[in-house]
């Protein structure tokens, strides 16, 4: 079986192998894009209106394992057995480690009870907890407790990524949203080391890279990225239109799948960060109704291949980042509302 995302010419052109997808309520993998689809997973009895297999805060390690978060836990599901998850720990979100093959378990408490006595914003809604976590299943390593206000988002190479909030904001009626400043957090995770940005908020990190969107500001000028060890620059610029809603970073942090809006309705564009390129992939109609790339339209990357599920028409489309090569199914796929692809084989 060729490997995804091989740079040979003979698999490239037939793209990624192996593609994993939950179909709705089932899971499914393809041999190849245009494969036909073996269900490995059937929906449980009982389930008819449910999708037990859902993953949210999904992507795929470099290691080849796909971890997020299902019924409340962290799970990885390994591609070549995508219907044998392996629970980890309890958590509402995770963000992997610098480590190799360890990843952090985010839980929470909620501000009512374990912030009583400090002096918070009301927006603040809880209080995060991380675990250091094996993918392999072993025991847990560090935990660490973040002060009130702060909520975890990734580890890089400076430490704990966190957006804090730091006042609310007046927003319809008597409703409060909180503005958030974009800060490292010091070894033991208990106070702010460094600051980014006063006022923020994180689209999307991987790797060393970092990208946020400044508050009260419209437009690709808007969004930032930052390289451990670099200042943060503007990214690349589209000629049809501005970057919009929330997208979806490669493992690598090179590469920036997203939406923009233009004159003609809704696009999806690939921002190539190292060489300051935007690819325009076309309009999308069903992003529309929803600019991020994890409603109407899943994107998901596995190595340098984005995967794209339209949950709507069951259309799948792969796209090589490297050589700007699109395929796009033969036959649109069986889906249900919610439908994902989480990854494919990558050896």
């Amino acid at each position: 079986m060729g490997a995804a995302g091989c740079a040979q010419d003979d698999v490239a052109d037939e793209g990624p192998r192996g593609i994993v997808l939950d179909l709705g309520g089932r899971v499914a993998v393809l041999d190849d894009i245009n494969a036909k689809t073996k269900i490995v997973a059937e929906r449980p009895d009982g389930t008819e209106r449910l999708d037990v297999y859902r993953l949210t805060d999904s992507r795929q390690l470099a290691s080849g394992q796909i971890l997020g978060i299902q019924n409340g836990s962290v799970v990885a599901v390994d591609p070549r057995a995508p219907q044998k998850a392996v629970v980890l720990a309890p958590a509402t979100s995770w963000f992997p480690a610098t480590t190799e093959n360890t990843v952090w378990a985010v839980t929470e408490e909620p501000a009512a009870t374990a912030c009583t006595g400090d002096e918070i914003p009301e927006s603040v809604r809880a209080r995060f907890t991380i675990t250091e976590q094996a993918i392999s299943g072993r025991p847990s390593g560090r935990t660490l407790t973040l002060p009130c206000g702060l909520q975890p988002i990734a580890e890089t190479p400076l430490g704990i990524l966190a957006q804090q909030t730091v006042r609310d904001v007046p927003a319809s009626g008597n409703a409060k949203t909180a503005q958030t400043r974009i800060v490292v957090l010091d070894t033991n995770a208990t106070a702010v080391d460094q600051v980014f940005d006063e006022s923020a908020t994180i689209l999307s990190t991987a790797g060393s890279r970092l990208l946020w969107k400044q508050d009260e500001c419209d437009g690709t000028t808007c969004v930032k990225a930052y390289d451990t060890g670099t200042k943060a620059t503007t990214v690349p610029t589209c000629a049809k239109g501005s970057l919009v809603g929330r997208g979806v970073l490669d493992r690598t942090g090179r590469w920036y799948a997203s939406a923009i809006q233009s004159d003609d309705g809704t696009h999806l564009a690939v921002l190539d960060l190292a060489r300051n390129k935007c690819t325009d992939l076309g309009s999308n109609p069903s992003l529309s109704d929803n600019n991020d790339l994890n409603g109407d339209v899943a994107a998901s990357w596995s190595r340098f291949n984005l995967l794209v599920l339209d949950a709507r028409s069951g259309s799948l489309t792969s796209i090589d980042a490297e050589s700007g090569k699109k395929v796009v199914r033969d036959q649109a796929l069986d889906v249900t509302q919610g439908a994902q692809v989480w990854g494919a084989l990558t050896k």
